[in-house]
């Protein structure tokens, strides 16, 4: 079994970071539940062209996560990319819990369960339709989060980027410094 440890920065004030092993194996629980219900009984290629992924995942757009994170300390943006692609770019503000559906499931839902209960937590990816954060919102609801406040932002990081929104991290600072 091959383990590797991943910095996972979670914000409860201060970043945090968890390592976390992950090994080789199969899909944790949660995801396997969540693929064969996206399926419907379809086959995989009529489901991929009818449907966009998890579609019993509550989403939220761009526009209205800006409105609310104006009003500090209502929302907790998520991250969910692996830790390199958050050191590059992300939203401002947002925290990184990086998805892998071959990680020990008790490990993930040990830091997902250390989210605030009381705020609306929004995952996003950089994904084209939350591919990656859907699944993290369906493991946030077993674990007892209210479906009302978890939500996957609709259209991730792309969506963000194309509507001008704050991001940070290398990439961006490379690209603000080329343009002075």
């Amino acid at each position: 079994m091959k383990l590797q440890f991943l910095g996972i920065g979670v914000v409860l004030g201060a970043f945090v970071f968890i390592p976390a092993a992950v090994s080789s194996g199969t899909l944790p629980e949660s995801s396997q539940q969540a693929a064969s219900a996206t399926k419907g009984g379809q086959s995989a290629s009529e489901s991929s062209k009818s449907a966009i992924p998890f579609p019993e995942v509550p989403r939220i757009t761009a526009e209205e996560v800006q409105r609310m994170a104006k009003d500090k300390g209502n929302v907790v943006l998520v991250d969910t990319d692996d830790s390199e692609s958050y050191a590059a770019e992300h939203i401002k503000g947002a925290v990184n819990v990086a998805y892998d559906p071959t990680a020990d499931v008790r490990s993930q839902d040990d830091m997902l369960s250390a989210l605030p209960g009381d705020k609306l937590i929004v995952f996003y990816c950089n994904c084209a339709h939350e591919e990656d954060s859907a699944p993290m919102v369906l493991e946030m609801q077993q674990l007892g989060y209210d479906r009302d406040k978890v939500k996957a932002l609709k259209g991730g990081l792309t969506r963000w980027e194309q509507l001008g929104y704050p991001l940070v991290g290398t990439d961006v600072r490379t690209a603000q410094a080329k343009a002075n």
